[in-house]
């Protein structure tokens, strides 16, 4: 039977690694450029990304919630300075983290009490929380499509049905 939560942290890997590759073909400064959107550049929201990604990460450990957001904020400022390719590197270590973590935890239909913050408690599964994990990484590869389109650059297609399809399809420019 397939896991459907570790498919779909592939598939969230594979959308990351898609925006990567594409802003690198793309002149530097883009990735720093001020921009009207929710983040105020491309690389505020991978870092906004990065940094929600490695909180979700600690809390699917058992860590606290809010010790994983204190500890999640004091590297949004260190990555907020980083070109494409230094977060893309804090993106794959982040990555092998997570392959740990889902080889180490075979049922992740386990449910846990979440503690957050600013939502309150409630019971939920790990698998929840990866679903949760790859929705909010998607909604802002969403705003970066945005982003570039107002800055007249192009962007690409990082939908669910194109990574079902990654192997069939030819590369989009």
């Amino acid at each position: 039977m397939e896991n459907h939560p570790n498919k779909l942290y592939e598939y969230n890997v594979w959308a990351h690694q898609r925006i990567f590759d594409h802003l690198k073909t793309l002149p530097q400064e883009i990735f720093h450029k001020e921009t009207k959107s929710t983040f105020p550049s491309v690389s505020a929201t991978m870092t906004h990304i990065y940094v929600t990604e490695y909180l979700w990460l600690h809390a699917l450990e058992g860590k606290e919630m809010a010790i994983a957001m204190e500890a999640a904020a004091k590297l949004r400022e260190k990555l907020g300075e980083l070109s494409v390719d230094e977060i893309e590197q804090e993106f794959h270590a982040l990555n092998a983290q997570f392959q740990t973590f889902f080889e180490s935890t075979p049922d992740l239909e386990k449910k846990i009490i979440l503690n957050n913050p600013y939502a309150g408690v409630r019971e939920t599964s790990l698998a929840e929380i990866v679903f949760h994990i790859v929705n909010h990484s998607t909604y802002h590869r969403g705003n970066i499509s945005a982003m570039l389109h107002q800055m007249d650059e192009s962007s690409l297609m990082t939908d669910y049905v194109y990574f079902w399809y990654r192997d069939q399809l030819t590369p989009q420019k």
